[in-house]
């Protein structure tokens, strides 16, 4: 007896499990509120800088230490870039403004580094790298960086090389 009670139990219980699981849940909730004046909204466009230039010189220093036995030379060969760029011509408005630039590097293998970044006054950076990135062909460009978040990235540069 107590075996079957608890069999239609068990039964009772799967069934009503599964009949909950269809049903499906619903709520509306809605309220109206009206503003006090009247709002309008603006769309801002952030711009990238219309021109991003790169120059570079390949560069060789050579230095020396003593390992206790004899003078070792090392030979380090470099690639020292210049980028420069006009400024982004995103208006400043009550809620943000341009903040600064980022300047990027885009490798032929498909990866993107960050060189670096400035303030909104700043529209030049340079940085020495070792030279055996150019195999990497190597182009730039900038992101317009902003004090509300958005961004946008300017075409890339040609192809880096000494």
């Amino acid at each position: 007896m107590i075996a079957v009670r608890r069999a239609l139990v068990v039964l009772a219980l799967g069934i009503a499990t599964v009949l909950a699981a269809t049903l499906s849940a619903s709520a509306t909730f809605s309220k109206t509120v009206e503003l006090p004046v009247p709002t309008s909204v603006t769309a801002i466009t952030v711009t990238a800088p219309a021109t991003v230039s790169a120059t570079g010189r390949c560069t060789t220093t050579t230095s020396s230490y003593w390992n206790g036995w004899t003078t070792v030379y090392q030979t380090h060969y470099w690639y020292d870039a210049t980028v420069t760029w006009s400024a982004s011509t995103t208006p400043t408005t009550a809620t943000g403004r341009v903040t600064g630039y980022r300047v990027m590097a885009h490798l032929n293998n498909g990866t993107s580094v960050s060189l670096g970044e400035t303030d909104a006054a700043t529209r030049t950076m340079s940085q020495r790298v070792d030279r055996a990135y150019l195999n990497y062909q190597p182009r730039v460009s900038i992101v317009t960086l902003t004090s509300y978040g958005w961004t946008t990235e300017s075409p890339r540069s040609a192809v880096l090389t000494c």
